[in-house]
């Protein structure tokens, strides 16, 4: 249970954190959990929960965990030989060039390593930066500088609207052996700052993950550029809102791209789906638009003027066929573990 929060929140739960979730009753909401759906949304509070505790205490709130996105294997294929192709190129660039001479005399990393350098540089830095969004009030003059916008204006920054709450950013990285990305919070302006902007770069134009961007440019390590990257969005509050996110190279074959989506569809979906027929989404949204404040006695009258060949004579099983399409449509059953 404590490993699945800290997969969630991204770094792994302090003793302190686990120990004010016990007080708070979060732990044992979990335990008693009698169905998948009512396991989701505990866990999901005692993730919010610790969140918002950080985000108290000034500290940064990791990363959605995310497995690490892979090196490209020793082989022939045409997927090796773009992957290759595109390192190649991308170390050519001059701001990876210029980090490399800068902080790793033009060589590289042992990936076994970069871990231990990463987090020695986190510790030199000292404690992270944190950002807030700012409204910028009106009069106010936002210009350029060599460091980034400044904001001229009167009114004390003490005075300022913010929204959003408090964030950190953060230089992720994949560690041989590991499954799961490691998130390090960064420290505005310090290497590993820069090391962010540089991957986060790479990663926007040459498709890389920003931790596979990472142990490129410390490591040497190719990225594997997969055909099909696919990423599952699932809402536990509204699941109809729940989506399958397919990021697909042009080259590939459609029928390896159907095949990807009906693979995770089917870890995604429990059981069997089938379809409502007209009638039903036609009830769904009939009944949606009037109850309430009608009562079903209303709305069955109304529906059997409008659709006489599709009457109903009891309005208790008019209700039930309509709030099982409404329920069919907007919660359909999704498993949240099956895929990340």
């Amino acid at each position: 249970m404590r490993e699945a929060l800290g997969a969630r929140l991204g770094t792994d739960l302090s003793d302190g954190e686990f120990a004010f979730l016990v007080l708070q009753g979060g732990i044992e909401e979990i335990k008693k959990a009698g169905s998948p759906d009512e396991r989701e949304r505990s866990l999901k509070r005692a993730t919010e929960t610790i969140a918002n505790l950080r985000l108290s205490q000034g500290k940064a709130v990791g990363q959605k965990a995310r497995e690490v996105g892979g090196a490209a294997g020793d082989d022939t294929d045409q997927r090796y030989a773009l992957s290759r192709l595109l390192a190649l190129e991308a170390l050519r660039e001059p701001e990876v060039i210029q980090f490399k001479e800068t902080y790793l005399g033009g060589g590289f990393l042992d990936w076994e390593k970069m871990k231990e350098w990463i987090e020695a540089k986190a510790e030199a830095e000292g404690e992270h930066s944190t950002y807030i969004e700012v409204v910028v009030p009106p009069g106010a003059e936002v210009r350029p500088s060599a460091s980034g916008l400044r904001i001229e204006s009167s009114v004390p920054l003490a005075e300022l609207a913010t929204e959003g709450g408090i964030k950190a950013k953060f230089l992720t990285y994949g560690v041989p052996g590991d499954r799961w990305v490691k998130h390090t919070p960064v420290r505005a302006g310090g290497v590993l700052d820069e090391l962010r902007k540089v991957c986060e770069r790479l990663s926007k134009d040459y498709r890389f993950t920003p931790d596979q961007a990472c142990v490129l440019v410390l490591c040497g390590v190719t990225p594997y550029m997969v055909g099909v990257r696919a990423q599952t969005e699932v809402q536990s509050a509204h699941p109809a809102a729940s989506r399958i996110c397919l990021e697909v190279d042009p080259v590939v074959a459609p029928v390896e791209v159907q095949k990807r989506y009906s693979d995770i569809r089917q870890k995604l979906l429990k059981g069997s789906y089938q379809p409502l027929r007209d009638k039903h989404l036609r009830l769904a949204v009939f009944a949606a638009e009037r109850r309430p404040p009608a009562k079903w006695a209303q709305v069955m009258d109304e529906w059997n003027r409008e659709y006489p060949s599709e009457t109903y004579d009891t309005d208790t099983i008019f209700a039930r066929d309509c709030t099982a399409a409404q329920r069919r449509l907007l919660r359909p059953r999704l498993d949240p573990d099956a895929v990340l």
